[in-house]
């Protein structure tokens, strides 16, 4: 677990057919990133997704576009009311080696990460809503269907002007410090990290790294620490016959009471209950 990789291990359809449409609620997502292209679409609550350091603000009815290999998250204040799709699927589903359409997947364009309610974003919203009903029903030649959907997502976008020509320095500095602490964050958070190693990774003083490192996550170093500590306690106990005071050292966790008192503050449970629950399944 220690060498915990940024990169989702998931495999998102086949080979044949790379898109995976998942419908899920309650769900959040730490710092991850694929090579696959997503669009998230909020079906009930709302959300923030920070895509780079970018922070977006969704609300039900609205979209998240996210291109391949970007970093990102999801997070909700409230799980119980929260809902979405998200459209995951490899660029190859769209474009080959000889193909005139691959400029519009590549560097030179950046598409907009949010889009909204508004008359030019909404028709984006309302194809992305059908592609994903029809990959659920999956009526005969579903797969010629869903392709064609996602080429006229992307034609809205751009015959709609929703994306602009890539600055090759914007923001690239602040993203390429924040990735770089969130993997090194995700590989030793069990080790005990403190903020002035954070702090050397980042190549900044520990107050100018704390300011930087809350302004692009909305969160504190220490905690996201814990929050993916935690992340690590829920795998250990589904995975293991692990104890709850034996999980607590595994995560770094000097007391259990300080171990079942932030399990409780992200999971709205208690270790024993969580592994219960996963043992009944």
């Amino acid at each position: 677990m220690n060498n915990y990789d940024l990169k989702e291990k998931a495999h998102h359809g086949t080979k044949e057919f790379p898109i995976e449409i998942y419908h899920t609620s309650g769900l959040i997502a730490s710092y991850h990133w694929h090579e696959e292209c997503e669009f998230i679409y909020i079906t009930s609550g709302s959300a923030c997704i920070r895509i780079g350091v970018d922070s977006i603000e969704l609300k039900e009815g609205e979209c998240a576009y996210v291109k391949a290999n970007a970093l990102h998250s999801i997070s909700t204040e409230d799980n119980s009311n929260f809902g979405f799709y998200a459209v995951v699927f490899h660029p190859s589903l769209l474009i080959s080696d000889v193909d005139i359409c691959n400029k519009y997947l590549s560097s030179l364009y950046v598409i907009n990460h949010h889009f909204s309610s508004n008359h030019k974003e909404s028709v984006v919203i309302e194809e992305i809503k059908s592609l994903c009903h029809t990959y659920e029903d999956k009526p005969f030649a579903y797969e010629l269907k869903v392709k064609s959907q996602l080429y006229i997502i992307f034609s809205h976008i751009f015959e709609f002007g929703l994306f602009h020509m890539k600055d090759h320095f914007e923001n690239k500095k602040a993203a390429d410090k924040l990735e770089k602490v969130i993997k090194f964050i995700h590989s030793n958070c069990l080790s005990g990290l403190t903020l002035d190693e954070l702090a050397q990774v980042s190549g900044y003083s520990v107050s100018h790294f704390t300011h930087f490192f809350k302004e692009l996550t909305g969160k504190t170093p220490i905690e996201y620490i814990n929050r993916q500590k935690i992340y690590y306690a829920c795998e250990m106990l589904k995975e293991t016959d692990l104890s709850a005071l034996e999980v607590s050292l595994a995560c770094g966790f000097e007391h259990v009471g300080h171990f079942i008192n932030t399990f409780k503050k992200y999971t709205d449970c208690t270790p024993y209950k969580f592994k219960k629950k996963f043992n009944s399944l």
